[in-house]
């Protein structure tokens, strides 16, 4: 034991924070600066958060009944990000800032919802843990409510909390309302408000506790999204077609966390972590509120994938119930607080986060599009008049979007490019794209036209697109 002396350092866990920090940071500014395209879910979050159209048309297409299709994110995280674009630039750029500034406010939340319970170093260093989890990281490299839901879910149990510790009337009603946000921003949030009933419920019954007005607000909250939501509802949560993130026997394996923490080596060291602390202070999850709140809204979500997946609708994938991380992450954090051999605990999660972070920061199973790369490779060449297809209202707007893009002249048909009698041109087409799910039903014609008085010069294919160079004929 004394070679291990410098784990008795009370400072050493802050030096383990501040470097996972840095680190961490290094990483997700690599990821920020990566140029990357958008995926097909993502073109339709920026097409529904245009600040350029007016509020009829973001709801026309938010429902599906306008240029696209509709989605099962209810309109409140849009509505956020379309002022987002308003102020600061309608960029693709732009989108992926927003999802980081909201890693910024997660973490900042994660950090104060710990302090209630821990010291601060203490709640640093767990903090630091979180801000270096690779899906978290992942998702703030893209423009989707995942970091925004992240953000409020911990904001809501940082609330809830103080309402259960001091007790007052401002931060019940406040509770209340954030309630009825939280799950009119996204309805699976349900696990997380049913865990502060039940909650409160074993409390009042095992601490006799006088929580009686908070579990009513709390259901009371329940009763009004659904009176508030109820169209949507019915129209999003029970249908029934074809989706995707359907249960299967891989999610029985490691329950998502091979994807929560980058891949199956790393998901498997937590989730063996996991399991040792739930059986090894099985008695003690009852007597500390914050290991008994986490315990059971990890268990509700769980269940609420297993049981929405069978009986109503798919619900099965990993960013779906990304707002039971940083619950996972507090929950083991906790739990090793109350280990005689606590500091080796922090070591080992120090030297796992590092070495996660560093290898996995980007290790996604399909890399995303390539469409920067491709506008690079058409600007090589010096060909700036730009024929992008299809001319779907959706793919003409994400590029439309990208900084890039002021470098080139966009057109969307070959008309104006023969009006304007230029004497060349380059085709952004996009091909078999891995998105889009029509790479086996699409034969791609659009892109294998023959354009009057020009001639191919060049044909070049990159995943997702094929990039095609005319000039014109010599007359």
């Amino acid at each position: 034991m004394k070679y291990f002396k410098f784990l008795d350092n009370k400072n050493i866990i802050n030096v383990y924070s501040i470097l996972i920090f840095i680190i961490s940071s290094y990483f997700i500014f690599l990821n920020l600066i990566n140029e990357s395209g958008y995926w097909y879910d993502e073109w339709c979050t920026l097409l529904t958060s245009d600040p350029n159209a007016d509020l009829k048309t973001i709801f026309d297409r938010h429902s599906g009944n306008s240029d696209k299709p509709y989605e099962n994110v209810p309109i409140i995280y849009y509505l956020v990000l379309r002022f987002f674009f308003n102020i600061f630039g309608y960029t693709s750029e732009n989108g992926r800032l927003f999802s980081f500034l909201f890693l910024i406010f997660s973490s900042l939340t994660f950090y104060f919802l710990l302090q209630l319970f821990v010291e601060k170093k203490e709640s640093l260093f767990a903090t630091s843990i979180f801000f270096s989890t690779p899906l978290i990281i992942w998702m703030s490299n893209e423009t989707r409510v995942d970091l925004f839901l992240v953000f409020f879910v911990l904001l809501n149990i940082l609330v809830f909390f103080l309402t259960v510790k001091f007790d007052r009337i401002d931060l019940k009603i406040l509770l209340l309302t954030l309630n009825v946000i939280t799950l009119s921003i996204y309805p699976l949030t349900l696990s997380i408000i049913f865990s502060q009933i039940l909650f409160l419920l074993v409390q009042k019954y095992l601490n006799k506790s006088k929580n009686s007005l908070i579990i009513f607000l709390t259901i009371l909250s329940v009763i009004l999204y659904f009176s508030f939501n109820f169209e949507y509802f019915l129209e999003r949560t029970l249908n029934r077609d074809y989706h995707y993130a359907k249960l299967n026997l891989n999610f029985f394996l490691l329950y998502y966390f091979n994807v929560f923490f980058g891949s199956v080596f790393f998901g498997l060291i937590f989730f063996i972590l996991f399991i040792f602390l739930i059986f090894h202070k099985i008695k003690l999850l009852v007597k500390d509120e914050l290991l008994l709140f986490c315990s059971i809204s990890i268990f509700l979500t769980y269940l609420m994938v297993i049981l929405s997946s069978i009986f109503i609708t798919p619900i099965a994938a990993p960013r779906y119930i990304i707002f039971i991380i940083p619950i996972i992450l507090i929950f083991i954090f906790k739990s090793v607080l109350n280990l005689k051999i606590k500091n080796f605990f922090f070591l080992f999660l120090f030297c796992i986060s590092i070495i996660n972070i560093s290898t996995n920061y980007d290790n996604r199973h399909i890399k995303k599009p390539y469409t920067v790369q491709a506008l690079k490779l058409i600007k090589e060449k010096s060909y700036y008049n730009l024929l992008t297809l299809p001319k779907s209202v959706l793919f003409q707007n994400y590029i439309s979007t990208i900084s890039d893009i002021e470098f080139f002249k966009l057109f969307s048909n070959f008309e104006d490019i023969k009006d304007n009698n230029l004497k060349k041109f380059a085709i952004l087409c996009l091909y078999k794209p891995r998105y889009a799910g029509d790479e086996n039903q699409n034969d791609y014609e659009y892109c294998n036209q023959n354009y009057l008085g020009f001639e191919i010069y060049e044909v070049i294919e990159i995943p997702d697109y094929k990039i095609i160079f005319f000039n014109k004929l010599n007359e």
